[in-house]
C-alpha cells in the first residue's frame, strides 16, 4: 500500500463479514478488527452502519446478533461513529449528482469518510468505485478533503493497513 494511512473508514459489509463470518478469508477480517482495536484510534464508520446491520437480525428475530451489533457499533477508543449530519447528507447529494450509479447509503458512507478525514475506505462493495471526484463546481471540496483511497478486504491489504496504523 503506497499511500500513507491516516484513518480508515469501515463500510457496513466489513462488520457483517467479521461478526457473521459470511465470507471466507480464513477469519482475516475478524482478526483485523480485533487487532485494530488494540493498535489504533484511526477507524470510522457511520451511524448508518448500525441501521444497515440490524435489518437481517430484526427480520430473523436474532436478539444475540442485535445485541452484538448494538454493542460493537458505537464510538469507542478505536472506533469513531459520527452521526449522519446535515452536511454529510448535503455532500452525499453532491457525490450522487456527480456519480449516477452511486446509491444513497454508499454516498452517505463516502461523505462521512471524507468529512472524517479518512485516507482509506475499506469495502467489499463492488458498486463503490475506486475513485471519486471530491470537488463540486459550486461548493468546492469538504474542508478536510484528502484523496480517499478505496481498498478491498483481502489479506495483503488488511495486513498492510494494520502495519501502517501501528507505526
Amino acid at each position: 500500500m503506497t499511500a500513507p494511512v491516516a484513518r480508515v473508514y469501515l463500510d457496513t459489509n466489513i462488520f457483517i463479514y467479521a461478526l457473521e463470518e459470511t465470507i471466507s478469508l480464513d477469519g482475516s477480517i475478524a482478526r483485523f478488527l480485533m487487532a485494530a482495536a488494540r493498535v489504533s484510534q484511526g477507524f470510522v464508520t457511520s451511524e448508518l452502519s448500525l441501521s444497515e446491520l440490524l435489518v437481517k437480525p430484526h427480520r430473523e428475530a436474532d436478539g444475540i446478533l442485535i445485541n452484538r451489533y448494538e454493542n460493537f457499533i458505537q464510538t469507542s477508543a478505536w472506533l469513531n461513529v459520527p452521526p449522519v449530519s446535515r452536511s454529510v447528507l448535503a455532500y452525499a447529494a453532491v457525490l450522487r449528482a456527480k456519480n449516477k450509479g452511486l446509491k444513497l447509503p454508499d454516498a452517505i458512507h463516502l461523505s462521512t469518510a471524507i468529512g472524517s478525514a479518512c485516507s482509506h475506505f475499506l469495502t467489499a462493495d463492488t458498486g463503490i468505485l475506486d475513485t471519486y471526484d471530491l470537488l463540486h463546481p459550486i461548493y468546492g471540496g469538504a474542508e478536510t478533503v484528502q484523496p480517499l483511497r478505496i481498498v478491498r478486504p483481502d489479506v495483503p491489504t488488511l495486513t498492510s493497513l494494520l502495519q501502517s496504523l501501528a507505526s
